[in-house]
């Protein structure tokens, strides 16, 4: 309770300062917040299309459809496999195209056997693909993996460029904090030697100011949570509404990035507030 006195006590003495540093901290603990819920949410849109991924080969009319079949059953990277006569590709058509059914027995059917692959690796595709197109038998192979290898690699530079930013943010608070608690230490230099004299223990000098770090970022991390999760659902609702398929981050997910965020604002004050206050009270020979 003395510590969070004095912190408390501290803070109003030097309210620009403390004012300061709770917006600076604000500021990149929404940004944090929210740009870790979207790149979140990208991994979930990525992860869901790459779960969706299907490798289709299109037989030509000699090939050997079960030797096809028995001998892709055994490559390492198809988690399944399995075979659509023309058919039955006739009979899925003619269920989306119901019109197709009063000509059917004027035209020949013009679809080929096809067969259908799931990769137990959706970052194969590619290579995958290719041996398909070299096997005797297949004509052609269409896969949907262009969309989806480009979507990764705008995902993996755009957290780059996120972590980078982050990190910046975050040293950015970290300073704000360690000059807060410098000018808390200043104010209090006349103070602070009184306790030494008495018997006071650095430790116990330093408590109040690690106190005062962590308010400062505890207060401005939760209010950064209710903004950051304002803002994502009003973005989740309307990415909904436009796009009902996409999938959005649950309520258990943003409370665990709730918490991660609140550990990581409790962590950086309490370690900007003992570096500065270890650094000065040296300084000031205490």
């Amino acid at each position: 309770m003395y510590a969070l006195s004095q912190a408390w006590r501290s803070l109003s003495q030097h309210l620009t300062s403390t004012l300061a540093t709770f917006f600076t901290a604000l500021v990149s603990f929404s940004l944090l917040f929210l740009l870790g819920l979207v790149l979140w949410n990208l991994d979930r849109v990525v992860a869901s299309l790459e779960g969706e991924l299907e490798v289709a080969a299109f037989l030509k009319p000699e090939a050997d459809a079960q030797a096809l079949l028995a001998q892709i059953k055994t490559w390492p990277e198809v988690a399944q496999v399995n075979l659509q006569t023309k058919e039955e590709a006739l009979a899925t058509l003619q269920l989306d195209y119901p019109y197709l059914a009063q000509a059917r027995e004027f035209i020949q059917n013009p679809l080929p056997d096809t067969l259908r692959l799931k990769l137990s690796d959706p970052q194969k595709v590619r290579e995958v693909g290719r041996r398909l197109e070299r096997l005797n038998g297949v004509d052609s192979v269409e896969y949907g993996g262009t969309l989806t290898e480009q979507l990764v690699r705008v995902l993996t530079g755009l957290r780059v460029a996120v972590n980078i930013l982050i990190v910046l943010l975050l040293l950015d608070t970290l300073f704000s904090v360690m000059g807060t608690i410098r000018l808390s230490i200043e104010n209090r230099r006349d103070e602070l030697r009184v306790m030494q004299l008495v018997g006071a223990t650095r430790r116990f000098i330093q408590g109040p100011f690690v106190a005062e770090g962590i308010l400062l970022t505890l207060a401005a991390s939760l209010l950064a949570l209710i903004l950051g999760a304002l803002s994502y659902r009003f973005l989740a609702a309307a990415l909904q509404n436009l796009l009902p398929f996409v999938p959005v981050l649950s309520q258990s997910d943003l409370i665990r990035a709730s918490a991660a965020m609140v550990l990581l604002a409790l962590l950086l004050g309490a370690m900007g507030a003992f570096i500065a206050s270890r650094a000065n009270l040296r300084e000031a020979d205490l």
